[in-house]
């Protein structure tokens, strides 16, 4: 433990996505909810639904009366919830407020500067840069809202949130360079890379009768690459589904089923137009989180071909099925691209290929699948790397330590 007395945490979640069972926010909830109990902290969670592992917590939910359009629903959201949530923090003042930062909340940097309780702001992505890059409408109307009143209000509470807390932390160098840039004092930027769930995404998960029927249905003789995501503009799909169709259309390889486990609208609509031809190529649709580890522990290779931004800024993610990867084993291709390409290292626990170069990813694709013993080294090794610097445990330990680094527990 990182110390004896415990931490009293206020965990406090609002995002306006509802009933989520997969996706990378998913799992990073669960993973720094996991991490903060294992580093022996007192949690109380105060959100809006009853989200996916609430449930091993106390809690207190308080539900909008509003959902849609969720900006307008977040931001009347936040007088509701800021009047109530006071008083279930003055039951029990905690030590912190750890609040994972959505677009329109305020309420919870309100809380913090008001009672006086540190406020730890987990900072993903500017909501603001998303709002004109990720979700432009095609409504010429809605979109001049966007890029005017909605640009103004969220950069408006991103800079208030920033300001209240105490500690930001976030999840590579390039998004702390982001906040440096627009004021932020260098010395309360705090980076921390995601983690895993070393308890669920581990290589005997290969071994379970789970992923076992699962190879069985794929053709347990095949070798399974396996892409797994949410299919957003990042993900590198269109450049996946055309090293599919090259693989195929120029038989490059035999004995092979491609498994994409995930769900996401326009990009996967047009990769599986573009590969209907092919019954080797197999969706699986959105698959829940506490089942997704046997389906990557079905796959052999593992691929994640991501792309920079659209802005051609540098790239500033931190994907949380990276680490899953790594921890259950497998051979892993992925993009040289950011973060990603500092974790993982060309030739001992990936290949790594050139971001958007589709003949590249093709060659690592038939490298690995010909090569069952450059499979397993970099499986093995990516494995160790993950147990011994990737959990949520160590995440939180980190951030733990930083907090008290700076005396703010």
């Amino acid at each position: 433990m990182i110390r004896t007395k415990k931490i009293k945490v206020a965990y406090m979640r609002t995002q306006f996505w509802f009933g989520l069972r997969s996706g990378g926010s998913v799992g990073h909830t669960a993973g720094v909810l996991n991490g903060f109990r294992k580093n022996g902290a007192e949690i109380k969670i105060l959100s809006n639904e009853k989200f996916y592992g609430i449930d091993k917590y106390r809690s207190y939910i308080i539900e909008p009366r509003l959902k849609k359009p969720p900006w307008f629903g977040e931001l009347l959201y936040n007088f509701r919830a800021k009047k109530i949530f006071r008083k279930k923090l003055l039951e029990n003042i905690p030590d912190i407020i750890y609040h994972r930062y959505t677009g329109y909340t305020f309420f919870a940097a309100s809380l913090a500067r008001s009672l006086g309780i540190p406020l730890i702001l987990e900072f993903n992505s500017f909501d603001s840069w998303k709002l004109l890059n990720w979700e432009k409408s095609r409504n010429p109307v809605k979109r001049i809202l966007q890029r005017t009143l909605l640009y103004w209000i969220v950069k408006k509470i991103e800079l208030y949130n920033l300001d209240a807390a105490s500690l930001v932390t976030t999840v590579s160098e390039p998004l702390k360079d982001d906040l440096i840039s627009i004021g932020i004092e260098s010395k309360k930027i705090f980076v921390n890379p995601n983690g895993y769930d070393s308890n669920r995404f581990k290589p005997e998960v290969s071994d379970s009768k789970e992923s076992g029927r699962i190879r069985e249905k794929l053709g347990k003789n095949k070798t399974t690459i396996g892409f797994c995501g949410t299919f957003g503009p990042w993900h590198g799909i269109p450049q996946l589904t055309e090293a599919i169709y090259k693989i195929f259309d120029y038989n490059r390889l035999e004995d092979i089923t491609f498994l994409i486990i995930g769900d996401g609208g326009k990009l996967k609509d047009r990769m599986m137009e573009r590969l209907s031809g092919y019954d080797r190529v197999v969706f699986t649709g959105n698959i829940d989180y506490s089942k997704i580890h046997y389906y990557l522990g079905a796959c052999d290779i593992l691929v994640s071909p991501h792309n920079p931004p659209v802005d051609s800024r540098e790239f500033f993610g931190s994907p949380t099925k990276i680490f899953e990867y790594m921890g259950t084993g497998k051979a892993i291709i992925a993009s040289d691209l950011g973060q990603i390409g500092k974790i993982l290292k060309d030739g001992k626990t990936a290949i790594l290929t050139k971001p958007g170069d589709v003949d590249k990813l093709v060659d690592g694709i038939v490298e690995l699948a010909n090569n069952p013993g450059l499979r397993g080294k970099l499986g093995k090794n990516a494995s160790r790397t993950a147990i011994n610097g990737y959990t949520w445990n160590k995440n939180i330990e980190r951030l733990v330590e930083e907090m008290k680094k700076k005396n703010i527990i």
